[in-house]
């Protein structure tokens, strides 16, 4: 996998995909504790079974399986933002192309749209992520 590979060379970081990732609730009113289970988990530290509430990820990744892809745009766009990720990546295999949201103030703003070339996680300075390569894989 490119992002295992390239924290390797850089020397720290792990990627998880299937790990739990703690939600707090939108309000003080509702006691429902939530968690996500994203496509990837990209961390510097690793977490003892799952990421807790105040001690997040760094990058999480979904990887659309419809066009519409509107609960990644949605619901998982809020929760991850309430969960304090600081970035969010969506991954549309069908358009070939990675949607980068950098989270600003409590709520994630659209970075940039990439369809080729390569990723920088603003997290793992030096780790590129040649998109070619990803393509390839979701084929």
């Amino acid at each position: 996998m490119e992002f295992t590979e390239g924290l390797q060379r850089l020397g720290h970081g792990f990627v998880y995909t299937t790990v739990n990732v703690f939600v707090p609730p939108p309000d003080r009113r509702w006691s429902e504790v939530q968690n996500r289970i994203p496509d990837l988990a990209v961390s510097k530290r690793e977490p003892e079974h799952r990421f807790e509430a105040g001690d997040p990820p760094d990058l999480v990744i979904e990887i659309l399986a419809t066009r519409r892809g509107n609960v990644e745009r949605t619901e998982k766009l809020d929760d991850y933002s309430r969960a304090g990720i600081g970035e969010y990546w969506i991954v549309n295999p069908f358009d070939r192309a990675v949607e980068e949201y950098t989270l600003r103030d409590c709520e994630y703003v659209l970075r940039e749209t990439v369809g080729q070339g390569a990723l920088r996680p603003a997290a793992f300075p030096g780790l590129e992520i040649d998109l070619e390569r990803i393509w390839a894989v979701l084929a």
